[in-house]
């Protein structure tokens, strides 16, 4: 059977303007509509603030033969200071590990002040990664 990446492999960081913050619960999930499977798991950041997740893998026999358009939901959650902020959400549309930014790893940096900001500014939350976060 193939291997197919559902979900690369993550490294991050969370701070709370500029201070790493320990504890925060980051929450990361995943919805394969092939086979109609979805997962997940959770990470704590450490005293430095940062977190890590493996990549997640499938197989399917039938994935390999039949043709199809691979389609992968992706979603990373933070929980901190009583707070939940959507971090990451992304429909992956292949299965190629490192694929979701054009083959570089997925390194985020979750600033927690910012995502404060734009519920005061727009009463809403549409992401807490800064544009450019998550690249190497």
């Amino acid at each position: 059977m193939g291997r197919m990446c559902l979900f690369s492999a993550v490294r991050g960081v969370v701070l709370d303007h500029g201070q790493p913050v320990p504890g925060a619960r980051v929450e990361r999930s995943w919805k394969w509509r092939w086979k109609g499977t979805a997962g997940g798991d959770s990470a704590i950041s450490d005293v430095t603030g940062s977190f890590n997740f493996p990549a997640v893998w499938g197989t399917s026999l039938p994935g390999l033969l039949l043709p199809h358009e691979p389609f992968v939901e992706q979603t990373i959650l933070v929980r901190a200071g009583g707070h939940t902020c959507t971090g990451w959400m992304l429909d992956k549309r292949n299965y190629d590990e490192n694929g979701e930014i054009e083959g570089r790893p997925i390194v985020l940096t979750c600033h927690l002040e910012t995502e404060a900001a734009r519920k005061i500014l727009r009463g809403h939350t549409d992401g807490l990664w800064r544009d450019g976060d998550a690249s190497a």
